[in-house]
């Protein structure tokens, strides 16, 4: 069962990659002269990729660490869990108060606009490319059983929010670093 979810990681990897090749194919990193200040959306993007990775990373190592079973039988793990999720809100929201408040709540463009808009694909890609892979693994796993355990409903859930967290801010950073189009 470990060889599929290997399998499973590097195929949705590589579909990832693949998939976010068009919106990465306009990057142009700005030379050293022509660096502007970040925007407070670009700002909030970067910071929503720390949060996002570092909630990721924590969660992943408690699950390798116990097991998906183990996380949500025990007290300790379970109340890790919870802990990081919500440190990761937590830091999230308070990142994004600090930016809406420094800038008024109101400075933003229609570059911002668009990508914003933009980053909503990446976002959308990251959260299907992620329900397929839980949705294939889960079944072929418990296809013998005819029922999924409750604990891995749970991490269905939740690593589906902190990858669409995490592909909002990867769209709106990489949105940032994007060639503009050409006015028609």
């Amino acid at each position: 069962m470990d060889v599929l979810w290997l399998v499973l990681a590097g195929l949705g990897f590589a579909a990832l990659v693949v998939g976010l090749r068009r919106f990465i194919s306009g990057f142009k990193p700005a030379s050293i002269g022509e660096r502007l200040p970040a925007t407070p959306l670009q700002r909030l993007g970067v910071a929503g990729l720390w949060v996002t990775s570092l909630v990721s990373l924590g969660l992943v190592m408690l699950l390798i660490l116990n097991g998906a079973e183990g996380v949500f039988d025990n007290d300790v793990p379970r109340y890790l869990f919870w802990l990081f999720l919500l440190v990761g809100m937590a830091a999230w929201f308070t990142v994004w108060r600090s930016v809406s408040r420094a800038t008024g709540r109101a400075v933003v463009d229609e570059r911002d606009r668009d990508i914003l808009a933009r980053s909503f694909t990446v976002e959308s890609l990251i959260v299907i490319l992620s329900l397929v892979a839980w949705v294939i693994g889960l079944t072929e796993a418990y296809r013998d059983q005819g029922a999924v355990p409750l604990d891995y409903l749970q991490l269905l859930f939740w690593s589906t929010f902190i990858l669409g967290a995490f592909g909002r801010s990867l769209g709106i950073v990489l949105g940032y670093h994007r060639e503009p189009a050409p006015d028609a």
